[in-house]
């Protein structure tokens, strides 16, 4: 008696692959498909990153979702950032960390997203969220050496890692992950196309298998102990039958022999009476009622997903089974449902004994029989003399495809990260309670929809400060007109500006004047303050700013001198942050830069001024004094509240007061609002104009003077 189905198959490929090859090949024809778990690879076996000797690295097709082995790594890098704020030293640290992850022992052609801690650190548009770089090398047979691990270990030291596919990251920064290497699983593509399960199986045997199935999955990832463990779940799942023909490992023919009738049926090769068939079903228990298919849903971003199928209205056990491959959910519904029918179909078993001439049949051959079902499929083909007994299997049915739908999760959001636009704004203190320190207004936006916090450098006087942008983007823009000047006590309902958002999807509204006299739409427009009633859209994030509100904030000195492309940013709590910086930084100049995006000022200190005095008046009396008042303001507040004088702001009240005449000028101090000059104060001053300057002179500044000019 001979046997097509060869379990020692081994020996005919020769060592232990062949081998581990040959005892699939015997399993995957005789024993049932829903049989007890096995050793092979398991459905969430990929998501463990590991950085140890000895980690296997699978061979990845198509599309997967994978932890991958870390094979290099530097020490994490400390970077200081010290500032001087309030003459005390403050150091900031932030880390980064260079190193190299094993994805696939099989070229690859691109990584898209990658989630660090389960959140998404590129996008799919290639984009890091977090400061760094990252460069694919795609494991081919001539890979050059990376030139970063090159560096650092040396030429002569370093592997090239040909045949294994890198993801090198280099100064990724760690603030996001607690200064420490988070848990990273990149989408690694490995094939252009979706692979067929045919090819797959070749490929990962090295060649050892032959077959052209044109079921396909999206991704797979092929490891194990052995190449049986490796390729096992999907010779399982899609119910692939291999014979040994002699030479290699392949798939049956699928030729189908329609012409044998009942009068072939019931040979013997001794004479003997023998039943034309043997008919057997075993009991519909040993089938499960219902099955179970995990596998990995690439619609959920790669998460494990389930499929059901249930053979009717029958009760009894509930298989599961697992295939650690991607699939959508109607594939894998459809799958499921392939499997638990091929399960209920091999419970019938049909012998024949057939004449000479069909001793061609080998395993997998179909045929067309006088009974029902009609089409059965060859198990297994052996001889008895010249008597061809065969062993048949119900044929399956071609799949249908299903509808289904996996389910929903809450996926990253993943909003391309583009060029970030900062600016640095030195205006009175209107955002933030009063300071000693003086305070720039830091600001960001980008034209993309997508925003998250970012760590911005500020750089002063050869010192360096990290600092977060706010949660909120800031709707920061450039004017497209000029905004012609006005008087800061009535509204200005005469002159416009035309304001472009960085972000055209960003939006400026209108208020009434109720919303204007307390506080509302405060914007800076170059160095003045303004606020404006009305915002008309002029589409692409065009706005024109009119109903203005000029000066605010005491920057009535800033209403004329405005010029095209000026920065404008409205001033909001939540989208500008205010950074304080040391008393010794007045006067030169402080840089914010974030991803080669940049802005510099000379700081003024404007957030440490007093307000100017308001009302200067001064009046020449009969007897040569020179009388002067004027009303002062405070940065405490700016809004006029009547019945109520303003808070000081300051801890002393004190003004200078210069009057310069046409001969020679004069520098007083007053501690109220007021000045009387006597007469021989006045006359040296001589006969004619003379302007008269006030400041008032605060603990940390002096504000902006406010001046008139008289005849003496």
């Amino acid at each position: 008696m001979a046997t097509l189905v060869l379990s020692t198959v081994g020996t005919v490929l020769g060592g232990p692959v062949g081998s581990a090859i040959g005892a699939l090949v015997g399993q995957s024809i005789d024993q049932q498909l829903l049989a007890p778990p096995r050793r092979g690879p398991r459905v969430g076996d990929l998501a463990v990153q590991t950085s140890s000797y000895g980690t296997q690295i699978p061979r990845v097709y198509g599309i997967m979702r994978i932890a991958g082995s870390v094979v290099w790594a530097t020490d994490l890098v400390e970077h200081e950032k010290t500032a001087g704020a309030k003459g005390q030293p403050d150091a900031s640290y932030s880390y980064t960390v260079s190193m190299a992850v094993a994805l696939s022992s099989r070229r690859a052609t691109s990584v898209k997203r990658i989630w660090a801690d389960g959140k998404l650190l590129r996008g799919a548009a290639g984009d890091l969220k977090v400061g760094g770089s990252l460069r694919l090398c795609d494991g081919s047979e001539d890979q050059e050496i990376d030139p970063l691990i090159g560096s650092i270990e040396g030429i002569a030291n370093t592997p090239a890692y040909r045949g294994v596919a890198l993801a090198v990251f280099e100064d990724l920064e760690l603030a996001e992950f607690g200064n420490r290497i988070p848990f990273l699983t990149f989408e690694l593509e490995a094939d252009e196309a979706v692979p067929s399960v045919g090819s797959i199986l070749v490929d990962a045997s090295g060649d050892l298998l032959a077959l052209d199935t044109v079921n396909r999955v999206t991704g797979f990832a092929a490891y194990g102990q052995s190449i049986r463990n490796a390729i096992e779940p999907l010779v399982d799942a899609f119910g692939i039958q291999l014979f040994d023909d002699g030479e290699i490992l392949r798939q049956p023919t699928e030729a189908v022999a329609s012409n044998i009738g009942s009068g072939e049926f019931g040979n013997s090769s001794d004479g003997q009476a023998v039943p034309s068939f043997q008919r057997e079903q075993i009991s519909p228990s040993s089938a499960p009622a219902a099955l179970r298919l995990t596998y990995y849903d690439a619609a959920r971003d790669y998460q494990t997903g389930e499929a059901r199928a249930s053979a009717g209205e029958q009760s009894g056990r509930e298989a599961t089974q697992e295939l650690a491959a991607v699939l959508d959910a109607g594939d894998a519904k459809s799958l499921a449902q392939q499997i638990l029918s091929r399960a209920w179909a091999r419970r019938e078993t049909l012998t024949l004994r057939l004449p000479p001439s069909r001793l061609g049949l080998e395993p997998g051959t179909m045929l067309d029989l006088p009974a029902s079902p009609s089409r059965w499929g060859v198990e297994k083909a052996t001889t008895d003399g010249f008597v061809t007994i065969v062993e048949l299997k119900p044929a399956g049915t071609d799949p249908v495809p299903v509808q289904a739908d996996g389910g929903r999760i809450v996926s990253n959001s993943d909003m391309p990260a583009g060029p970030i636009t900062v600016a640095l704004f030195d205006v009175p203190n209107v955002l933030g309670p009063l300071s000693s320190t003086p305070t720039v207004l830091l600001a960001a936006s980008s034209a993309m929809a997508g925003w998250k916090q970012r760590l911005v450098d500020i750089a002063f006087g050869g010192q360096q400060l990290a600092v977060e942008t706010t949660r909120a983007k800031s709707l920061l823009g450039r004017s497209l007109s000029v905004l012609a000047g006005g008087n800061a006590d009535l509204i200005d309902d005469e002159n416009s500006v035309d304001i472009a958002l960085i972000d055209a999807d960003q939006w400026l509204t209108s208020c009434d004047d109720s919303a204007l006299a307390a506080g509302s739409n405060l914007a800076v427009l170059g160095s003045e303050l303004i606020q404006f009633g009305s915002a008309t859209a002029l589409g692409g994030g065009k706005f024109r700013l009119n109903h203005l509100l000029r000066g605010r904030g005491g920057t009535e000195w800033a209403c004329s001198g405005h010029a095209s492309d000026e920065l404008f940013c409205l001033l909001d709590r939540a989208r500008c942050r205010a950074v304080e910086l040391p008393n010794w930084v007045v006067g030169s100049s402080v840089g914010a830069s974030i991803a080669g995006s940049s802005a510099f000022i000379v700081l003024t200190g404007e957030s440490l001024r007093p307000l100017s005095p308001v009302g200067l008046w001064a009046e020449l009396q009969s007897n040569g004094d020179l009388l002067i008042s004027w009303t002062r303001r405070s940065r405490l507040g700016f809004a006029w509240v009547d019945g109520v004088d303003v808070p000081l702001g300051e801890a002393t009240e004190l003004y200078r007061v210069v009057i310069a005449g046409a001969l020679t000028a004069i520098e007083l101090s007053a501690s109220e609002q007021n000045l009387t000059v006597p007469s021989p104060r006045v006359s040296p001053l001589g006969v004619g104009p003379a302007t008269i300057e006030v400041q008032q002179i605060g603990d940390f500044a002096a504000s902006r003077p406010v001046q008139i000019t008289i005849t003496l």
